[in-house]
């Protein structure tokens, strides 16, 4: 009998799950333009929110790296 290492089974089990993702089949779906609105708005809001925390924390990430340089 051949002995299967465990890292192995691992790699068979994760392809054999993940396989199926990459799978194209029809959706038979309709994606209406309120749908697209809805996606672009999440995808301007989440760069506004990390613009924002970035311009919020910026001045004590400067002061950081100020401080180190002295």
């Amino acid at each position: 009998m051949v002995k299967i290492s465990s890292r192995i089974k691992i790699q068979i089990a994760a392809i054999s799950l993940l396989l199926p993702a990459f799978i194209i089949s029809d959706a038979y779906a309709y994606l209406d333009p309120g749908s697209g609105s809805i996606v672009i708005q999440s995808i301007i809001g989440a760069l506004v929110g990390v613009g924002i925390a970035i311009k919020v924390y910026w001045e004590k990430v400067k002061m950081k790296f100020y401080s180190i340089r002295k």
